[in-house]
Formats: structure tokens, C-alpha cells, sequence
């Protein structure tokens, strides 16, 4: 990751760690709504579409790398205050690999970990609200 794309997720993270630290797990009475949109990711054409969320915390989501690569696991919980969208792709190319994003309303982002598991590689990402 090139230091200015570093900088901003340092400052994403840094700037919503005052909220509340609970660091229970949770989706009971969380309004989850914000996560409804497409994102795109800051480094690339990569689009995450949360179409949905149902009340047990699982998602309706696609995802694009620009063609649609295939979901098996999204759903969405409460981690310490913020809350958290986790996403498992299983595809050609995408076998396993994994998604743990948190939502940061300062920013309307959602910023976390992208885990290439073909390389065993663990990126930090930021994604956008596509307006």
C-alpha cells in the first residue's frame, strides 16, 4: 500500500476509536441500514454491493473485480462499537479469501483488512461510498 493510502486509513482508524468500546459482537437492536450501497474500493475498480441485511446478520451482497465474483459467506456484527461487515469470497482466483471491514460514519467508509488467500497476503483497504 503506497503511504498517502496508508495515511488515510491510519487517520479513518485513529479518528474512530473514541467511540464506544464495547468488544462484544452483536447484530441484537444494531441499525445496520448505513451499510446499505455500493462501495468502491480507493485502490481499484473493486465495488461491494450490500443489498441487504436481514435481522440474524446475514447480508445480500455482491462483489465486482468488475465482473461478479461469487459470495459464500457476508454478515455484519457489532465490534467494539463500530460496525463490522464481513465478507468470504469463493471463486477462480478468490479461493477463501476474505473481507473484515468496519464502518466509519466521519467518513462514510468502510476501512478494514482484505485477505488475498491464494498469496496468504493481508491488505489494508479503504472503501468509498459510491455517490
Amino acid at each position: 500500500m503506497n503511504p498517502i493510502k496508508s495515511l488515510v486509513f491510519a487517520l479513518i482508524l485513529i479518528c474512530a476509536f473514541p467511540l464506544q468500546l464495547t468488544g462484544k459482537a452483536s447484530v441484537e437492536k444494531a441499525d445496520f441500514s448505513v451499510l446499505v450501497g455500493e462501495w468502491v474500493r480507493a485502490d481499484g475498480g473493486y465495488v461491494i454491493n450490500v443489498r441487504g441485511i436481514k435481522p440474524d446478520g446475514s447480508v445480500d451482497a455482491g462483489y465486482f473485480n468488475p465482473k461478479e465474483i461469487n459470495i459464500s459467506e457476508a454478515n455484519v456484527s457489532k465490534w467494539k462499537g463500530l460496525s463490522k461487515l464481513f465478507i468470504k469470497l469463493q471463486d477462480k482466483g478468490y479461493p477463501g479469501s476474505t473481507y473484515t471491514l468496519y464502518y466509519y460514519a466521519e467518513k462514510d467508509a468502510l476501512a478494514g483488512f482484505y485477505y488475498q488467500a491464494a498469496m496468504k497476503q493481508t491488505f489494508e483497504v479503504v472503501f468509498t461510498r459510491k455517490k
